[in-house]
């Protein structure tokens, strides 16, 4: 039953005789009246409501009806703290008072497997069940009423009466098939059983809500084994997992992420890690346990510089010390984008030739012919100059007289020396004069 005000869910209902089939559906059905069928409009709550109703047995055999209960059920380890068992009276001038208030305590939550149960000492002696929270025998009407389960805040004292502003979580009627019966907080309503108030109901399906009466049967007030008293399992709450931001680093750069890991009830010890595809260098760091219950274990996700370029996914797992453990997960995304190329090198400016290196391009000049003998002592002079002046230093003149040497060659070229010959000494002589020259 999803969370309304009672004003909002229903107005105080006419009694209504029923068949002896008879449960109510308020969902959609009509209800004979004196005599006239008339419609009823039901609850208008939802299913999956982390706690209802589940069970209720409010009178059976014998006396005092110390075996009564009420058993919660819904999503485990919902809290209970400041929710309040109701029962309103639905017979004649009473009806709309509340005969009994059960406050849930502060830090009550549903079990482990998903159940409170609210009753009576005699649950031991019948049905082997110590309950959540004992209550006095008889805590319970023995007439047509209204059973709720209702927000504490707003909910007035016993023998006080409803207001219809109260919020409601879950409800259902129980009529004897009293004409006068009126029920309220928007419950539909079981009942009668052969003429007389049903002991109780129970869900058909554990948790299964339409809001309708279609969703219960009658319970056995002669407390056999149909009814099932079922009480809180312990609650062992799981833990969370957090992991850091989405990694994005580039080949060669190493990275990391943080990763940390809760359990409110326990310790967090170990960490597992899987990564698709796995290039084996996207490991978990150091691991620190936790140290206490409630406080967080820790490790890292890191990615290695040698990790290739890619995409990887990277599921962390957290276990606990729990028996079994618990597990919590959580993913990374790893981005590594291939390293850029490095920025290219310009070729090494080849080394400027020396006087030798002219001698011998003259040489082999003469040698082949393209340099004229006749000329060849001149040319051998010019660069003998050029030795002296290097040997002592002059650097500018000797530059100056690679140049002279090289208008020399070019003058006297195609009649004394062949073209290509006059090309590759001037070339030779211009370069080491260029290297010669402050830059």
């Amino acid at each position: 039953m999803a969370t309304s005000t009672a004003a909002e869910l229903a107005e105080l209902r006419p009694a209504a005789r029923v068949p002896r089939w008879g449960l109510i559906d308020l969902g959609v059905v009509l209800v004979l009246v004196g005599g006239l069928l008339l419609p009823l409009a039901g609850a208008r709550a939802l299913t999956g409501d982390p706690v209802l109703l589940n069970e209720a047995l409010v009178s059976h055999t014998g006396s005092p009806d110390g075996t009564e209960f009420v058993e919660l059920f819904g999503t485990p380890g919902t809290a209970l703290g400041g929710l309040s068992l109701v029962s309103v009276d639905g017979d004649n001038s009473t009806a709309g008072r509340i005969d009994a208030r059960v406050d849930l305590p502060a830090g009550a939550t549903l079990g482990g497997n998903g159940f409170f149960l609210v009753g009576g000492s005699g649950l031991m002696a019948n049905y082997g069940v110590t309950p959540d929270l004992v209550v006095p025998a008889d805590s319970f009407a023995n007439g047509s009423q209204t059973l709720a389960l209702v927000e504490t805040a707003g909910l007035g004292a016993v023998m006080s009466s409803v207001t219809g502003a109260e919020v409601v979580r879950d409800a259902v009627g129980l009529t004897d098939g009293g004409p006068s019966d009126r029920w309220f907080l928007g419950a539909p309503v079981v009942g009668p059983d052969d003429g007389f108030l049903p002991g109780g109901v129970r869900r058909t399906v554990d948790g299964a809500d339409t809001d309708t009466a279609g969703d219960w049967v009658f319970a056995d007030d002669q407390l056999g084994p149909a009814n099932t008293p079922t009480a809180a399992t312990p609650y062992d709450a799981p833990p969370t997992a957090s992991c850091g931001p989405s990694l994005a680093t580039t080949q060669g750069v190493a990275d990391s992420a943080p990763v940390s890991a809760t359990d409110p009830d326990g310790m967090v010890m170990a960490f597992t890690l899987n990564v698709v595809p796995d290039p084996g260098t996207v490991t978990l760091g150091s691991v620190t346990p936790a140290s206490a219950p409630g406080a967080p274990g820790t490790t890292s996700v890191e990615v290695a510089a040698a990790t290739p370029p890619g995409s990887y996914a990277a599921t962390v797992t957290a276990w606990t010390n729990a028996s079994p453990p618990q597990q919590a997960s959580c993913a990374v995304t790893v981005a590594v984008d291939a390293a850029p190329d490095p920025d290219p090198q310009p070729d090494p400016e080849p080394p400027a030739p020396s006087v030798a290196e002219l001698v011998a391009i003259l040489d082999a000049g003469l040698a082949s012919g393209d340099v004229h003998g006749g000329k060849a002592s001149q040319f051998v002079e010019r660069l003998a100059r050029v030795e002296e002046f290097l040997a002592t230093g002059q650097t500018s003149a000797a530059a100056a007289q690679l140049q002279a040497f090289a208008n020399q060659v070019a003058g006297m070229s195609p009649q004394w020396v062949a073209p290509a010959a006059a090309a590759e000494v001037v070339a030779a002589a211009q370069a080491l004069a260029a290297s010669l020259s402050p830059s």
